[in-house]
């Protein structure tokens, strides 16, 4: 059973860390539109979101007043990929068109506002959207 999470596990880096290396100019290659601050409105509200992270992955659904519970199987060691760490958190669609997002983790606090784009049905977050070279993570919103 040990044997086989880990396989899965080693298995999930090589796609995490793919989604790790598109870049906004990648993004634009591929015809990736930007979502307006409307359909963002649209998105979010009680939106199921997955974020894709190099180590694993966050879920949370986006709640009407803004709050949420996020659970993370991110992890630096083995002990930590094979537990679900809770952290509570809010979310706002800020006046530029951003996604925000503030998550209490047990060890840290995690804070960002993010430009969503959608690209042959994935969506992806980057920091900035004029940066060519800004990182762009995986994310999935569904209702």
């Amino acid at each position: 059973m040990l044997r086989s999470i880990l396989v899965s596990v080693l298995l999930a880096f090589p796609l995490a860390a793919q989604a790790g290396d598109m870049v906004l100019n990648d993004i634009k290659a591929k015809n990736g539109v930007q979502l307006s601050t409307d359909e963002l409105n649209q998105l979010m509200p009680k939106a199921k979101v997955i974020s894709y992270v190099a180590r694993g992955t966050r879920r949370w659904t986006n709640e009407l007043e803004g709050k949420f519970v996020a659970y993370s199987d991110v992890g630096h060691n083995m002990r930590q990929l094979m537990t679900q760490i809770t952290g509570h958190g809010t979310w706002h669609i800020g006046k530029d068109g951003t996604y925000c997002v503030a998550i209490d983790w047990p060890q840290r606090t995690e804070k960002w506002c993010k430009y969503i784009f959608k690209v042959n049905g994935k969506y992806y977050a980057v920091k900035s959207a004029v940066d060519g070279d800004a990182i762009a993570s995986e994310f999935e919103f569904t209702k």
